[in-house]
């Protein structure tokens, strides 16, 4: 065994066991014959495109789909669950953000914010910026993948250049907008690695509306506890108790406290476990109270509702993985040369 041969089994290492056992001395024997008069230089090494392919193949097979294993396709699964829950959410926050900026704008009925003349275009900039989820969600309903990962990917580019343009002017929005992107390029980054081509594809035209009518019904809520559009409590009035479950990320942490019960309470499959642990995982960092520090004025109502609230997420998550990996099929390796 030359050392290039060394070097192409310790890169195959990346993929999961079960597909070594079957494919790597094909793989091997190919990749040397691709190599051909490179196998005999002194310090001969895989090329890049290679290290890349057999990483693209490892997530690939990790996250199974179509006639994957039981282990593979269960984890696949759940990330891909978290994909369509988080896409869900944000195309949710994209009609609640969408009814405010119209509100401001006059479109809609109610008492009208003031605004000067010529000032609308971060309202519309807003609308345009939530219409990208909101399609996006829409798209993976109905089984345009590659629409839906287009939109997602320039969404979340609009959102790092800004909280990059923003940190030039006031480096502390780092820290403040840290935990809201970690939140969200997790949906994202599971749609781009688990929608592979030997995905399943689920399409369902009514899931489309679903967003717009949780949003209908969050802001029906929220306006007869408030009567106005504004959310946002002053740190340190008593009603910020209330203000920090009622907010959307509030009522979504509730949700997935409920979702994650039912879960363990019932005969669940390992795919929505994992599915919800990770996405109570990123709503966990999205519910830090990072954004308080060095916030003059009292704000310890509001940071121990945080605090409480990311610890029961991450408790919930650390749980639901335990309960995950009981029922998780292993692995099962073929023996080389036969089945």
């Amino acid at each position: 065994m030359n050392l290039l041969e060394q070097r192409y089994r310790f890169i195959l290492k990346m993929l999961p066991a079960p597909y070594r056992a079957e494919r790597e001395e094909e793989m091997v024997e190919a990749f040397l014959e691709g190599a051909g008069p490179a196998c005999d230089e002194q310090n001969a090494r895989p090329s890049w495109r290679e290290v890349a392919s057999i990483a693209a193949l490892a997530v690939r097979s990790r996250l199974g789909g179509l006639g994957a294993g039981p282990r593979y396709r269960a984890i696949g699964d759940a990330v891909r669950l978290v994909a369509l829950l988080g896409l869900g959410y944000q195309a949710v926050i994209g009609w609640i953000a969408t009814a405010f900026s119209l509100h401001i704008l006059g479109y809609l009925p109610g008492q009208s914010l003031v605004i000067a003349p010529g000032s609308q275009m971060p309202e519309l900039l807003s609308i345009a910026k939530s219409l990208v989820w909101i399609i996006a969600f829409a798209a993976l309903a109905l089984g345009k993948v590659r629409t839906a990962k287009l939109l997602t990917t320039l969404g979340l580019l609009y959102m790092l250049v800004m909280a990059g343009i923003d940190a030039f002017t006031w480096p502390r929005t780092v820290i403040d907008s840290a935990p809201h992107i970690l939140a969200t390029m997790v949906p994202v980054l599971a749609l781009l690695t688990a929608y592979h081509p030997d995905a399943p594809v689920r399409r369902s035209p009514p899931m489309t509306a679903l967003p717009l009518g949780l949003a209908a019904l969050y802001i029906a809520i929220a306006l007869a506890f408030t009567n106005t559009w504004g959310m946002a409590v002053t740190p340190g009035h008593p009603a910020v108790w209330v203000a920090s479950w009622i907010d959307p990320q509030g009522v979504t942490v509730a949700a997935l406290l409920i979702a994650g019960l039912l879960c363990l309470m019932r005969d669940t499959t390992p795919a929505w476990r994992l599915g919800l642990a990770i996405v109570a995982a990123s709503m966990a960092a999205a519910r830090s109270p990072l954004f308080l520090i060095d916030v003059k004025g009292p704000v310890q109502p509001l940071a121990i509702t945080l605090i409480i609230q990311s610890t029961a997420l991450l408790t919930l998550c650390l749980v639901l993985i335990v309960a995950s990996l009981r029922v998780l099929p292993r692995p099962t390796v073929p023996l080389r040369g036969g089945s």
